[in-house]
């Protein structure tokens, strides 16, 4: 698993359906007065008898402003963004710390694509009523369509945070924080949140699953191992950790004939999986069964477009003395991810190789 600089699509998306389904936009929020005015019982509830001049200006001001707001929700209403605008940044006027009436404007903002102006107004309503968490739904969004995505993600956490202290039951929440902290790279606090659900529910393999390739990735080698044993021993058909548990051990260069077994499980389980495929060949590859890994790598690249999987047949074609398919696969591999130092050293390994070849035969030739 590589960790992502920035929330994956698949992230994303799934993090969205979660906020959603907990910060829902309701007709009642968007299209009524009842956040302005929610402190008091009605709108005449602004102007009451025995209220002294300072306080009868400020309800004045407070009346001209909720006027104005009501008629920026009749233009919501019949999607009329530009006219509700003007109206809510009139209410603005005459009541600059109301929560309700940024709100609009952030969202009516972003509605006609004036992203900044919606986050500036956004963050406004945000300060005025922290505990609101639509209001990080729609930051996080916002920031998404400018391809902010550490500042989304920052939204997201504080969205997710909360909904795991008011809702603790939910392991959906937990799931996607877990995910979020990957993402960013925060591997001990995403552990933290598999560590949690693993306690509620100590036979789920896919959590063990999760975790252990948590652990794999910050090279914990043994503590992933564990994982994957223990996620196969409570779901023998776990497809995932037989593949990450066997490919650790043809890796290592161990337990060849259990990894082939382990592999072989898995590939029974999705047949068309052309990253179990590359565990399979490479598990060959290990064995010194380059026929049979070749044949394993072609499938999987057939299925697959993967630097791995190239890298893997770059490697077989050189034990199989055949040069410019190796160097052609490994090329592959480096377009596809680049900055890979171990293939650049092979291939002006290789180049150094074939300037000694040509060497040797001009020497001979002479």
């Amino acid at each position: 698993m590589r960790p992502s600089n920035s929330l994956s699509l698949r992230l994303h998306v799934g993090l969205i359906g979660i906020v959603f389904s907990f910060c829902l936009l309701s007709d009642s929020l968007l299209f009524s007065s009842s956040v302005f005015s929610e402190e008091n019982d009605s709108p005449s509830a602004v102007i009451s008898v025995g209220q002294s001049p300072v306080e009868l200006l400020d309800a004045g001001n407070l009346a001209k402003s909720l006027a104005h707001y009501m008629l920026g929700t009749s233009y919501d209403l019949y999607d009329m963004p530009e006219e509700a605008l003007e109206e809510y940044q009139q209410a603005l006027l005459f009541d600059k710390e109301n929560y309700a009436v940024h709100l609009h404007l952030g969202i009516n903002y972003a509605r006609i694509g004036k992203l900044s102006q919606a986050v500036e107004e956004l963050n406004s309503a945000s300060k005025l009523k922290p505990e609101d968490m639509q209001n990080h739904y729609l930051l996080a969004l916002v920031y998404s369509y400018q391809k902010k995505f550490e500042k989304a993600a920052e939204e997201y956490e504080i969205i997710l945070k909360h909904f795991s202290q008011s809702d603790p039951e939910n392991n959906e929440i937990y799931v996607y924080l877990a995910q979020l902290y990957f993402s960013q790279g925060k591997y001990d606090k995403a552990i933290e949140q598999f560590e949690i659900l693993l306690s509620k529910d100590p036979q789920n393999s896919d959590v063990m699953y999760s975790l252990g390739s948590l652990y794999l990735e910050m090279g914990n080698r043994q503590k992933a191992i564990e994982l994957f044993k223990a996620a196969v021993q409570t779901d023998p058909n776990h497809d995932g950790s037989l593949n990450s548990l066997a490919y650790i051990y043809a890796e290592d260069g161990v337990n060849l004939d259990e990894a082939l077994d382990l592999i072989k499980r898995a590939i029974n389980i999705s047949p068309d999986n052309g990253a179990y495929l590359d565990s399979q060949g490479w598990i060959y590859y290990k064995k010194n069964m380059y026929d049979n890994a070749l044949e394993v790598l072609q499938k999987a690249e057939s299925l697959l477009k993967d630097p791995v999987i190239y890298d893997h047949l770059g490697d077989v074609y050189f034990k199989m003395n055949e040069m410019e398919k190796a160097q052609k696969y490994w090329e592959l591999s480096l377009k596809l991810l680049p900055d890979q130092n171990n293939i650049t050293k092979k291939l002006l390994d290789l180049k150094n190789l074939r300037l000694e070849q040509e060497s040797l035969s001009s020497q001979r030739a002479h």
